[in-house]
């Protein structure tokens, strides 16, 4: 009975359908409310910001937890989080945010709302911190220059992933693109001027795991291996003014 979950959640990672795919995520989603949504979501996160005078707010954790984070999720977690609707919150609510590989599986507008809410529950002076494909190391590791792993590599990387090969980089590049749900990859340009616009006041560029904030080191976990993210992702901070 354990397996089950984790077996239509693989499924749903790996399908190139993505209506399959939304059918089979939102499908585990209605049994993750069921058993961590409503009642029992507003009762953690009652007893969560009792507990602690920094709250930390983790999106889309999967089966990943941080201490003293409140980490949520549309299918795993302590805690049900459906990140196409309004968040739960109230305004200011915690000191900082989190989300590693998120963003880039919601559809552009959704995503635009959904940093307007982060910068609504975020306190004065709270940090997003956002953890997502870098559309210009993408296209570095297409063109075979990217700095951290070479194309070839790469391709073997893919191919373990997707239990499919990847001989040509048009491969590489279309399936990065298109699988695991993903529906918009950003630049620091692009993800930079949507931050803004969503009201936060200042946004840094940060490696992985590093920050000016010992609250926003060492959180991510994408891949298994630090290569992974340092090869694929960027990782941007926006901060909310007033503090």
């Amino acid at each position: 009975m354990q397996r089950e979950p984790v077996s239509l959640v693989a499924r749903a990672k790996r399908t190139e359908n993505l209506a399959l795919r939304r059918i089979l995520l939102r499908g585990r989603g209605v049994m993750h409310y069921a058993a961590r949504g409503h009642v029992v979501r507003s009762r953690t996160v009652r007893s969560y910001l009792q507990a602690t005078p920094e709250p930390k707010l983790h999106i889309g954790a999967g089966p990943q937890r941080l201490p003293g984070w409140l980490d949520t999720d549309l299918i795993a977690g302590e805690t049900y989080l459906d990140l196409e609707r309004p968040l739960p919150f109230a305004a200011r609510t915690f000191a900082f945010a989190f989300g590693e590989h998120v963003l880039e599986h919601l559809a552009e507008r959704t995503a635009t709302v959904l940093l307007c809410e982060l910068r609504r529950v975020l306190r004065p002076g709270g940090v997003l911190r956002l953890t997502t494909p870098d559309l210009r190391k993408i296209v570095a590791l297409y063109e075979d220059r990217n700095p951290v792993v070479a194309l070839a590599d790469y391709a073997r990387f893919l191919d373990e992933q997707t239990a499919k090969p990847h001989e040509r980089p048009c491969q590489v590049l279309n399936d990065y693109m298109r699988l695991w749900g993903h529906l918009w990859i950003y630049d620091e340009e692009d993800l930079n001027a949507r931050l803004y616009a969503a009201g936060f006041e200042r946004v840094t560029r940060h490696e992985t795991g590093h920050s000016d904030h010992p609250s926003l080191r060492h959180l991510e976990r994408h891949g298994g291996a630090d290569w992974v993210n340092r090869a694929e992702a960027m990782c941007l901070e926006a901060t909310v003014s007033g503090g």
